[in-house]
């Protein structure tokens, strides 16, 4: 009877703590929103993202990277420290920047960590993690696909699946003269 109530109690401290169980008190929470409406006005979003980030939240983690490299104009150790965090929960997005860091210090002069993620490595893991997704009928996954793969096809499934960002950027492409589109009738 004792063991079951101990094991009652700690499954139940174990679910009910939002930092245990993967999710944001209230005010991380409000943290993490005023900090991703802060990043899309191009205002220092920072203090507000690394409330959520440290929290463990992965979409806190990849725009608190985002906000890190675009206010120093090239990838930091801390802003690479914040993507791998993301993308080790999964973020494709993360993966995709990640995938671009070919040029960072340590991969030219040779010296990375031996846990460091070669871009390449980086690039598959994007790739397997966006496929997978899209192939559950995820157009956003689809969306980011285009990006990790250089295929056209993926940003005409998304924009068919649905998605808008999808959607502007094929219009856009179009009138590039990339593809073809032709009108129903």
């Amino acid at each position: 009877m004792f063991l079951r109530r101990s094991i009652s109690l700690l499954a139940t401290l174990l679910f009910s703590c939002p930092l245990l169980a993967g999710q944001l008190t209230p005010e991380q929470q409000a943290a993490k929103e005023k900090g991703i409406v802060l990043y899309n006005q191009h205002k220092n979003a920072e203090p507000y993202l690394i409330i959520a980030a440290e929290a463990g939240d992965r979409e806190s983690q990849y725009y608190l990277g985002e906000e890190l490299r675009r206010s120093s104009r090239f990838m930091t150790e801390e802003a690479y420290k914040w993507y791998v965090a993301a993308a080790e929960q999964g973020d494709y997005y993360a993966m995709y920047r990640l995938s671009g860091t070919g040029s960072d210090l340590c991969s030219a002069m040779g010296n990375c960590p031996p846990d460091h993620r070669t871009p390449g490595d980086s690039l598959l893991l994007g790739r397997k993690t966006a496929h997978a997704l899209a192939e559950k009928g995820d157009s956003e996954a689809m969306y980011v696909l285009y990006y990790l793969t250089n295929d056209f096809e993926w940003l005409e499934k998304s924009a068919d699946a649905g998605y808008a960002p999808a959607q502007y950027l094929l219009a856009s492409r179009y009138q590039e003269g990339k593809g073809f589109f032709s009108p129903p009738p």
